[in-house]
């Protein structure tokens, strides 16, 4: 007979396991409660309406199987799962990153538009421009970095400008820090490792809205219009400088630091162990899988949680969905 969900269990905060606190950080008390004892069963009984097991199934934390005198319910493996939902949130966070920036943009346009119908000959701080000629964009992206007093932020996106590099940080001022936010794709750039080698950090995520500097506290440049590429809005506004800040600084924590060895990049074979292992099968069946022997399989798995910088395999699994190297 397979086991009813049952609430509760009586158990401690510091008896969970880390795959359990995850899962009840992500999801609410009952669905979680549910989904856990699910993996735990095995398998059980579903009924038509139930709200519980909508929930899991829309959730993506449970498939149905037909058995011979009625439908069962399981439960997908607790790292594909938990790597879904941490999909969704930062999917989410995504959204409302881009909502934000949109927002900045908007309001200093608006701003532009009341600075001009002042019809003022002389306006005595332009707190936010436009910048469209090519020639003018060129010198603002590349001379940004000379301007730099204490703190330099910058995305780097496809379509953006090329990225502005410094000289190596030991040789200006200690207190001096230059960040960098790139996508994935960049990992294999020689660009990254040359801004490594120069001291600078480097973070990658897989989305991000649009190329963008942010030089101390005096200003930033943002691209418009294809990162950049066709236009940028220049800002001054010490308020909407300190506002880009600290968006920025949102997308620099949620963000997966680069080390050196991830811009050699995954071979092959080990993106294929990588694949087998987010899908749950253990050394041995991968070994089977690939021909390839156990101690083989392990040394790949230690080059994949050095490559993501992960301490366990299941937070590789997760950081390595993360960092878009499952396709």
């Amino acid at each position: 007979m397979v086991a009813n969900v049952t609430a509760g269990f009586g158990r401690q905060p510091q008896d969970l396991s880390e795959h359990e606190k995850l899962v009840r950080e992500l999801l609410p008390d009952d669905v979680a409660e549910a989904y856990l004892e699910l993996t735990r069963t095995g398998a059980r009984v579903t009924h038509v309406g139930d709200p519980i097991d909508h929930e899991l199934l829309n959730r993506q934390l449970a498939y149905l199987q037909p058995a011979p005198d009625a439908l069962v319910i399981r439960a997908v493996d607790p790292l594909i799962a938990v790597t879904g939902l941490l999909t969704q949130v930062h999917q989410e966070l995504t959204k409302q990153h881009s909502r934000l920036l949109q927002g900045y943009v908007a309001a200093a346009e608006m701003h532009q538009m009341q600075l001009h119908d002042r019809r003022s000959d002389h306006v005595p701080s332009v707190l936010a421009q436009i910048i469209t000629d090519p020639d003018e964009l060129t010198a603002r992206w590349t001379t940004s970095i000379q301007t730099v007093q204490c703190t330099y932020r910058s995305i780097v996106t496809p379509d953006g400008p090329a990225r502005v590099l410094p000289a190596p940080i030991n040789a200006q001022c200690d207190s001096m820090q230059f960040r960098e936010l790139c996508t994935p794709e960049y990992l294999a750039d020689g660009g990254v490792q040359t801004a490594l080698d120069a001291g600078v950090a480097v973070r990658t995520t897989r989305t991000l809205p649009t190329s963008m500097v942010i030089v101390d506290d005096h200003f930033a440049l943002i691209g418009l219009a294809g990162g950049g590429s066709t236009g940028a809005l220049l800002v001054r506004s010490a308020p909407m400088v300190a506002a880009l800040t600290q968006y920025y600084d949102q997308l620099w924590e949620s963000a997966t630091p680069v080390i050196q060895s991830q811009t050699k990049g995954l071979g092959s074979t080990e993106r294929e162990v990588l694949r087998l292992l987010v899908h749950g099968l253990k050394d041995d069946a991968i070994a089977r899988h690939l021909q390839l022997s156990v101690r083989t399989v392990r040394r790949h798995i230690a080059a994949i949680m050095d490559f993501v910088d992960a301490p366990t395999r299941f937070a590789a699994g997760a950081a390595a969905h993360r960092l878009g190297l499952l396709g």
